[in-house]
């Protein structure tokens, strides 16, 4: 004949362990670059597991230009929309594509719109402001960003990318007595442009 214990009584407390997050923002100081915007973060993110192993010079040097680059594209993106500046100011750092498209959001005052919808009755709240930007490095040559803006009383999302495009750079002449002089054919650099961009 078999004897039935019963078991002991569970504990209704129950023991809970925090470990603290993984780092995501390049360590060093100044790796999130001048003219950080709120509490945006850099990430990087590379198919494939890597076990021990952290993130490369180079990659970090990326991540922290992507950065750089996205916060003050977006902040001049806004700027534009908002008339304070032309569309010529946005130059190389978009693609023709993308200043097609802001183009026809200023043409049509697509922020306004938006703007004045959202305050019945009251005074048209006017003008964008960059909130936050965050940076996912997909490799040293491009990345995925998403952030947040301030339009018309409301938090809104905007999301894009950016990559490592070639482009021609004209260069001193570095031929004895040349210094100085402009080349016509000129070299090329690789420079960060904004390639996707949409508003939410």
């Amino acid at each position: 004949m078999q004897t039935l214990t019963s078991a002991p009584p569970v504990s209704t407390r129950t023991r809970v362990r925090v470990l603290p997050a993984p780092t995501y923002e390049p360590a060093g100081p100044g790796a999130m670059g001048a003219g950080a915007v709120g509490s945006g973060t850099v990430r990087a993110v590379f198919p494939g597991p890597r076990p021990d192993a952290g993130p490369s010079r180079k990659t970090l040097t990326a991540a922290v230009e992507a950065r750089r680059f996205t916060v003050a594209t977006s902040r001049l993106l806004f700027e534009v929309i908002d008339r304070r500046r032309g569309i010529a100011h946005l130059g190389d750092s978009v693609s023709p594509s993308i200043v097609d498209q802001v183009a026809a959001l200023v043409r049509h005052d697509a922020f306004r719109v938006a703007e004045n919808a959202g305050v019945p009755g009251g005074p048209p709240a006017r003008g964008t402001a960059l909130q936050r930007v965050h940076v996912q490095l997909c490799d040293t040559s491009a990345a995925e960003v998403f952030g947040s803006y301030l339009s018309g009383g409301r938090v809104r999302a905007f999301a894009g990318r950016v990559e490592r495009k070639p482009r021609r750079v004209r260069g001193n002449d570095p031929r004895p007595g040349g210094a100085g002089a402009r080349t016509g054919l000129g070299q090329v650099e690789y420079r960060w442009q904004l390639v996707a961009l949409e508003f939410c």
